[in-house]
């Protein structure tokens, strides 16, 4: 069957904003049972124009079920084309978030649309612990203020998502994996063998529903004119760098050659020099 490919920004927003999908994608991806859900609205959402883009994000406050009642928390969703982009725009957002006044622990997921590091898995989790930094100690105690300092983050380099689906996680990210692009690159071929899990289906019938709109096909296709501008202006810049670095290296060539021959000629002075004095030696002495 073909689904439309979620790796554009705007087929992920649009799977996402179907707050049941959202819920069990996001609670498989963070392994935490979501209770309540909500998508902050985009007016709300703070952005950048220089990334608008090249950096989609999606902020949801959840409510969590813990083995002692339940916990509010702020979870931050990235998806970003470009590594800069990305680091800058969370540059951007530790200012923002320093001036909140909410407390909530923050969850943040990045769905990243480039090779990050490929000694890392296509997933990874990172959680920060408490420790005693005299012993060494990890502390079972959390503080509200701590919590809020720092970010359990989440990870998913999208061109390492492969085939052989083994767990949940491995099904719904499955939806990414662009090795079963066709003609179209917006477009995914997606095998009927997989749904077997109820939330892979929902999520397999939102993004058909996606595939075949002429609204949300036609956002795909300025997407591709944005990000090949985005290539050829990469591409222009690296030329350009390219270009910069050899006229560099030229001109730090002709300076060492430069100061080779500065060099050579102030030892033919030198010598010339003692030359002089040497015969200036000699006809003193012829004199006497």
């Amino acid at each position: 069957m073909l689904i439309a490919n979620p790796i554009y920004d705007v087929f992920f927003k649009y799977m996402l904003e179907d707050n049941e999908i959202a819920r069990e994608f996001i609670g498989t991806i963070i392994d935490e049972e979501i209770i309540e859900l909500a998508l902050q609205p985009q007016e709300n959402t703070v952005q950048m124009k220089e990334f608008v883009f090249t950096v989609l994000r999606m902020d949801f406050h959840a409510v969590i079920k813990t083995k002692t009642g339940t916990k509010k928390v702020l979870i931050e969703m990235q998806k970003g084309k470009y590594f800069d982009d990305l680091r800058r725009f969370r540059n951007y957002l530790g200012e923002r978030y320093s001036k909140d006044k909410d407390n909530y622990p923050i969850i943040t997921i990045y769905f990243l649309g480039y090779p990050l590091d490929e000694n890392l898995p296509a997933a990874t989790y990172v959680k920060r612990d408490y420790y005693n930094r005299f012993t060494g100690q990890k502390l079972d105690v959390k503080n509200a203020f701590i919590e809020s300092l720092s970010h359990d983050t989440y990870l998913i380099q999208i061109h390492l998502l492969k085939e052989g689906v083994k767990t949940k996680l491995e099904a719904l990210l499955s939806i990414f994996d662009q090795t079963r692009i066709g003609s179209e690159r917006f477009i995914i071929s997606f095998p009927d063998t997989m749904l077997d899990l109820d939330i892979l289906k929902k999520i397999v019938h939102r993004l058909q529903m996606a595939g075949v709109s002429e609204e949300l096909r036609r956002k795909a296709e300025i997407e591709n004119e944005i990000e090949s501008s985005f290539k050829s202006m990469a591409r222009q810049i690296q030329e350009k760098e390219e270009a910069i670095e050899q006229k560099n290296k030229a001109l730090e060539e002709k300076d060492k050659a430069l100061e080779e021959k500065d060099k050579t000629l102030a030892e033919k002075d030198k010598t010339l020099a003692e030359k002089d004095k040497t015969l200036e030696e000699n006809r003193k002495a012829i004199e006497e």
